[in-house]
């Protein structure tokens, strides 16, 4: 892969000519060999650090790239090292005289915030002159498309107008991945990455909750510190002088969801992405499983005809019946405080364990993700949680822990459960 870019005014534009061992994927293919970043106007391309420059590059092209990556510039020799070592690739040319980047002093944090529950929560548990910078994604004038960002701008310019530091960056990057999306899961960091100079920025966070981090809801409970996405892209970063800032790492979304709701932020924090400002979809999976999560919060039931309801969409129907489910930890925690008569709910119940499962440390906070957050901001953070949850004792630490559907899978319970979730959902009249 060869990787071409140049900047007038703030408007950077990449570009990206594939070579004959590039491979495709499976899963995604490139779409776009092109994007543009809408930066500042004073933003000056040559006052970013070269292996800045590559990492923000590597966000966007990496699913596709073969065996070797060439820059304009060249990169630190321990950044090529390291991205040899982690990737078996290699990022070319080298530049022998470049030290890696150190953040500038002062210096603060960046979020790259999404307007959603879980961004809200970080923000929440971070210093107040975070900078907040926005991935705005540009959509073609001739593309359809569910993404409505009505929300996520309204959240953003709120916070501008209370005196926050607040980027709104536009990029059409999600376009050089098929289907639409992000190249990489914190692709959305690209922006942050190049302002890093620019706004004085020494560490990121995402509202990365404990549910991705440490997979719980997945198959199997996993350190994330051991797991290879923090040992390459989280390295990575930290090499450039933008270490992980993963507040939210030790805090599940119930949590999260109990930070915000109860914060002045509980009105602006959004995480469906096809509502307007003022009214969600009512039909996607986030409004289904948030939805349903701030019910339990609230002490209210579902009733029997909301339930109805959302068992008769064909993309809930389809999500319950993978194995796992979607956030299945948060799922379980939802149906463990089901106590109804609705048949689908009460098989879910059963498939999902919320019967038997403990569920109360999802409520708490892990204290061992401590080591996410960079040495500087552990104190402050630390504070800023415990002001709103709990801390996990030991029993719970273990609990959380233990999580593990790859056992549960091979149980008779399970396939009996499942077998009869799925004839329930099959049955379920579809709207």
């Amino acid at each position: 892969m060869q990787i071409e870019y140049r900047c007038t005014k703030g408007l950077l534009k990449f570009h990206f000519r594939l070579q004959h061992d590039d491979l495709p994927r499976s899963d995604m293919k490139m779409g776009e060999t092109s994007c543009e970043i809408h930066l500042p106007p004073d933003w000056d391309i040559e006052k970013v650090h070269p292996d800045v420059l590559a990492l923000a590059s590597l966000l966007i092209i990496y699913p596709f790239a073969g065996p070797r990556i060439l820059l304009p510039q060249g990169v630190s020799q321990r950044f090529h090292d390291l991205f040899r070592r982690t990737t078996k690739k290699e990022i070319l040319p080298v530049d022998p005289n470049l030290t890696p980047r150190q953040a500038p002093h002062p210096s603060v944090p960046a979020l790259a915030y999404s307007g959603g529950v879980d961004s809200t929560a970080a923000l929440l548990l971070m210093p107040a002159n975070s900078c907040i910078v926005f991935l705005e994604r540009i959509i073609p004038l001739h593309q359809k498309t569910m993404y409505n960002k009505e929300a996520a701008l309204l959240a953003c310019n709120t916070l501008r107008n209370e005196g926050r530091n607040v980027f709104i960056i536009k990029s059409n990057l999600e376009y050089v991945r098929e289907p639409v999306g992000f190249p990489v899961d914190i692709a959305n960091a690209v922006p942050a990455l190049l302002l890093s100079d620019y706004a004085g920025l020494d560490s990121i966070a995402w509202g990365t909750v404990m549910d991705s981090a440490y997979q719980v809801g997945h198959l199997k409970f996993a350190d994330y510190k051991q797991r290879l996405h923090f040992n390459r892209w989280g390295k990575l970063f930290e090499l450039a002088g933008m270490p992980f800032n993963q507040v939210t790492g030790g805090i599940c979304e119930v949590g999260t969801s109990i930070i915000v709701k109860n914060s002045a932020y509980r009105t602006i924090a959004r995480s469906c992405m096809r509502g307007t400002a003022n009214k969600p979809c009512a039909t996607c999976w986030k409004c289904f499983r948030k939805g349903l999560l701030d019910g339990v919060l609230e002490q209210s039931t579902p009733s029997y005809s909301e339930l109805d309801r959302w068992f008769s969409l064909p993309h809930i129907k389809k999500t319950l019946n993978q194995f796992p489910i979607h956030s299945e930890n948060i799922i379980a925690y939802i149906s463990a405080h089901y106590d109804g008569h609705h048949p689908v709910m009460k098989k879910l119940k059963k498939r999902t364990r919320g019967d038997t499962l403990p569920v109360k440390w999802m409520e708490k906070w892990y204290r061992p993700s401590i080591h996410l957050l960079p040495e500087k901001y552990r104190g402050f953070v630390e504070k800023q949680i415990t002001k709103h949850l709990n801390v996990m004792n030991s029993e719970e630490e273990q609990q959380a822990e233990s999580w593990n559907l790859e056992t549960y899978r091979t149980t008779d319970e399970f396939q009996k459960y499942a077998a009869e979730l799925r004839t329930a959902l099959d049955t379920h009249p579809s709207f």
